[in-house]
């Protein structure tokens, strides 16, 4: 009798927990290079030009297969599933359980459709032919004269499809009629990424020329898009460096082209971040005339200072951390002498097989002008600090605790990881050579 009840209470929460959730499944292939599958598909949602991550579902390799719960907090609004450029939009409502199977650019909504859904399943059956163009992974092998066909086909059914829009949700009709034209633009421009080129500039149809010519990005909307920052930054791709030939990044050249001065500081703030330029120091030095609020401007600077770490000669950035006896130790200790800066963790096997030579690099600059600080990205501070003292390691040994400017200025993503600075505290390597070889010796000699 106890079973049963717990049986029935455990179907109980199950049901209830469906009922305040919904479900997306289906089937999601997408073909990577060196023809392989993508093992996942991430729910995202629209944030700051782009998409931020929400969950991650495995995708099954035997068929391909998904399943993702919807939360509740993510339900009545326009979320995101796919990968990559590949991200299929979604509307769900409380108990609803959504089918989406995508492959090769052709994706199919089905199960009990609500009216949002609805609109987006016959939206992909609409824009299919598009679709085949920049989310194929053979898209690039279809003749361009067909790429303009398919454009001049669907102007018409593309306008009175967003026109026909009313679901009765006022909130996703406006901003669907808005998104979607943009999409067809976007996947338009795709197929230039993948090398797409239609010859002489008298050869491009007028879609593409007049894209090129008016766009000048006057709506600071276009930040609301999944693809915001994509959009802008293919666009220029396309426009500058396929079609006009210039020499330069997407990134630089599209700047002047914002004319809304909004969207502008989101776009070059984004570029800098993702480190989008040939003079990385120039670019973000250059855009903080762009931006506007006081966070933008103090995020920028932090983005100059930081690509200036990567230059040789270029102006460290100061840390703290607690050395070995729990005492502070900074960077700024050390001026006047050369530093070497060792990145490891107990747990890394190529850092304890750096060791021995490290050892012997330091020993053979007793009495010289040099330090060596090993800056450990351990969490567990106990197992750090009693490997440092059964080991009896040389040098300086400081606990970051894998937080701190070593970790997000100095882009600490891999170790071992050898930084060396000169005696006036300027960059002399970002990335030096790992003490087994002869190079970082020598590299240390010439700034005694």
């Amino acid at each position: 009798m106890k079973k049963s009840i717990i049986a029935i209470l455990m179907a109980t929460m199950s049901l209830t927990s469906f009922a305040q959730n919904a479900v997306i499944k289906g089937k999601f292939t997408k073909i990577l290079p060196q023809n392989l599958k993508a093992d996942r598909v991430i729910f995202s949602k629209q944030e700051a030009g782009g998409l931020s991550p929400i969950s991650m579902a495995t995708v099954a390799r035997q068929d391909q297969s998904f399943s993702t719960q919807v939360p509740a907090s993510d339900l009545n609004a326009i979320r995101y599933l796919g990968y990559n450029a590949d991200q299929y939009p979604v509307y769900m409502h409380a108990g609803e359980e959504l089918t989406l199977d995508a492959f090769d650019g052709n994706v199919v909504y089905s199960g009990n459709l609500s009216k949002e859904n609805k609109v987006f399943a016959d939206w992909y059956k609409l824009v299919l032919p598009l679709q085949k163009f920049g989310h194929s992974n053979k898209g690039y092998t279809i003749p361009t004269e067909r790429l303009t066909a398919t454009l001049d086909s669907l102007a018409a059914p593309v306008d009175a499809f967003v026109k026909s829009i009313n679901t009765g949700n006022e909130a996703f009709d406006k901003y669907v009629k808005f998104m979607l034209p943009y999409s067809v633009r976007y996947d338009a421009l795709l197929p230039f990424s993948s090398g797409i080129n239609f010859g002489r500039k008298d050869e491009y149809p007028a879609y593409f020329t007049d894209l090129f010519k008016n766009e000048r990005y006057a709506d600071k909307a276009v930040w609301t898009l999944p693809f915001g920052f994509d959009y802008i930054m293919t666009l220029s791709f396309a426009k500058h460096i396929i079609y006009n030939s210039e020499n330069g990044m997407a990134s630089e050249l599209v700047l002047p082209e914002i004319s809304n001065k909004e969207l502008l500081s989101e776009v070059a703030l984004k570029a800098a971040e993702k480190g989008l330029s040939m003079d990385l120091v120039a670019f973000t030095t250059n855009s903080q005339k762009y931006m506007l609020t006081d966070a933008q401007k103090k995020t920028m600077s932090i983005l100059t200072d930081r690509a200036k770490l990567k230059v040789a000669g270029g102006q460290t950035i100061n840390f703290s951390y607690p050395n070995i006896n729990g005492k502070t130790s900074s960077l700024s200790d050390y001026r006047g002498k050369v530093v070497l800066l060792d990145v490891w963790a107990t747990w890394c096997a190529p850092c304890i097989a750096e060791q021995p030579a490290l050892e012997t690099l330091e020993k053979s600059f007793e009495g010289k002008n040099v330090v060596f600080i090993s800056l450990s990205i351990d969490t567990d501070k106990a197992k750090w600090k009693d490997m440092v003292e059964k080991k009896k390691l040389s040098g300086v040994h400081l606990f970051t605790n894998n937080k701190g400017p070593i970790v997000t200025d100095y882009e600490v993503t891999e170790i071992p990881r050898y930084i060396l600075i000169d005696k006036e505290g300027k960059m002399v390597s970002f990335d030096a050579p790992r003490p087994s070889d002869a190079k970082l010796k020598a590299l240390i000699e010439s700034k005694l």
